[in-house]
């Protein structure tokens, strides 16, 4: 029995890792190499991962008193802090005499989920949990809402941020690493080609921008319109593998979507067949499906001498189920829409007496996918 790779696949015509300069005057634009089918782009720069909406720094602020703290409980024991969008709130910190900043640390962690604390060089640092543009937490000054600072909690709180060092209604929002992106229409093209535009210019002089998103089939550079693939595909940590009607249905359906002459050592291999489809001069002219059929049967011709030899080969034993007896049922059915795209149908009879069928749209790449029997074609989008 003889098997070989898995390799054809559905080609999702996703670009990855494409190499993008940056318009070298306003240092904010980047062009693409194939049309995106959408905005759903990702971006990086320099190996960072670019949102749509920039890159920040996480919050973070170090109190500028270092330790030990001198906490007395109804003087200077609370903090009024704000984290986000939500109102903010009174925290209670460890009283003592002499209170290290490791102590309060834990303190503080236990009290407060959303935030991170740890010390640095003797004094705490309160950082945010993530990444943000918007205000990560805020010391409230409690004088905002006590206008005259008569109620008691407003002097406990001020106490403690003059003990910790905190400059009341102290903020700590993300640094911006990278501006947001947009992907829009050229505004100077008349061919609608989209470009990518960030918020402001990039200030790195030679940034490294790669970018990641998904094409049509007719500027593809993985199936070339063929809307198929073949690479090797792993599972389970190794390479899989095709062997009997399986085997058979791989090797002659890239044998006859294959162009002729495309291969670098058979040049053989292949046939016309996308060209007979796709192009309009021969759809016209009332003979393409003769020629298809042409194509196909002396596709189907040349793979089943290949099979023969193969089977004569006492190493190299053909199975019943991959040997191809017969190829029937050929039919062409052309889209109504777009008649240089058509879906190519046929049954190959193995000796084992059983029927590979073969489906595949073939042409000119056109947003259509295989739907049923009787109307096979249905428009994306």
């Amino acid at each position: 029995m003889s098997f070989d790779f898995a390799t054809e696949n559905v080609c999702t015509h996703e670009v990855f890792a494409e190499l993008a300069s940056i318009d070298p005057f306003v240092r904010n634009t980047v062009r693409f190499q194939r049309p995106p089918v959408s905005s759903r782009v990702s971006v990086s720069i320099n190996d960072v991962d670019i949102p749509f909406d920039g890159l920040y720094s996480v919050a973070s602020i170090t109190l500028t008193r270092p330790e030990p703290y001198r906490v007395q409980v109804g003087k200077n024991d609370l903090l009024y802090l704000g984290i986000g969008s939500e109102p903010p709130r009174l925290i209670q910190i460890v009283p003592g005499s002499a209170v290290p900043a490791r102590d309060l640390v834990l303190n503080l962690q236990r009290q407060i989920q959303d935030l991170a604390f740890d010390v640095v060089n003797g004094r705490v640092r309160v950082s945010a949990r993530r990444a943000s543009k918007n205000k990560a937490f805020v010391f409230h000054d409690p004088r905002w809402t006590d206008k005259t600072g008569s109620m008691p909690n407003t002097a406990r709180v001020l106490g403690a941020y003059a003990e910790l060092g905190i400059a009341p209604g102290r903020a700590a929002a993300g640094i911006k690493m990278f501006p947001g992106w947009d992907v829009i229409a050229d505004p100077n093209s008349f061919i609608d080609e989209k470009i990518l535009v960030f918020d402001d210019p990039i200030p790195n002089r030679f940034p490294t921008v790669l970018l990641r998103y998904v094409t049509d089939a007719g500027n593809c550079r993985r199936c070339h319109g063929s809307r198929f693939e073949f690479d090797y595909s792993v599972k389970d940590g190794t390479y899989e593998t095709v062997s009997g009607a399986d085997l058979l249905f791989q090797e002659f359906d890239k044998f006859l979507f294959t162009k002729a002459g495309s291969h670098w050592k058979w040049p053989w291999i292949g046939t016309n067949l996308a060209d007979r489809i796709g192009g309009k001069a021969a759809t016209s002219s009332g003979h393409s499906q003769a020629f298809i059929t042409m194509d196909v049967t002396q596709a189907f011709k040349a793979y089943q001498d290949i099979k023969k030899q193969q089977d004569n080969m006492l190493f190299q034993r053909v199975t019943d189920e991959e040997f191809p007896v017969s190829l029937d049922g050929l039919t062409i059915q052309y889209s109504t829409v777009d008649p240089t795209v058509a879906v190519v149908s046929a049954g190959i009879t193995t000796r084992s007496r059983g029927t590979v069928e073969l489906k595949r749209l073939v042409g000119n790449p056109a947003p259509f996918y295989i739907e049923g029997k009787s109307d096979p074609f249905r428009q994306i989008g």
